[in-house]
């Protein structure tokens, strides 16, 4: 069985912070809050953001502030609730809610013959 959710992703700077806490901390504060049924954290290795400076780990001097992304995916009204949350945290950076379905156990199957109704061919390995 597989279900239509919401998935959330944030991006933002690795020393960004929502008061005294960081930013990080502070959204994974809230999908707890909320019981959310996934969320990761990732952070990249390079990045050019709103602020219009590099950063990379490849020099010392750029990687101060490495980019970040939250993603977290659950029901509609689940992430519509966690961003109402995350709206309170005033930050500089980029919200983007999109459209995910979620598997579950034994959904693989009906998945593909989905996808195959779309037109969606899996990848190969």
């Amino acid at each position: 069985m597989s279900s239509d959710c919401l998935k959330l992703t944030t991006y933002f700077g690795e020393r960004d912070r929502a008061g005294a806490t960081f930013l990080s901390d502070a959204f994974f504060a809230v999908y707890a809050s909320h019981e959310l049924k996934t969320s990761v954290l990732l952070r990249g290795v390079e990045g050019f953001g709103s602020k219009h400076q590099l950063r990379t780990d490849r020099l010392l001097t750029f990687s101060e502030d490495l980019p970040l992304v939250s993603v977290a995916v659950d029901t509609p009204e689940r992430i519509g609730a966690v961003l109402a949350d995350i709206e309170q945290l005033k930050f500089d950076g980029l919200v983007t809610v999109e459209r995910a379905r979620m598997l579950s156990a034994g959904a693989g199957a009906g998945a593909r013959a989905e996808g195959a109704q779309a037109g969606i061919r899996p990848a190969r390995a």
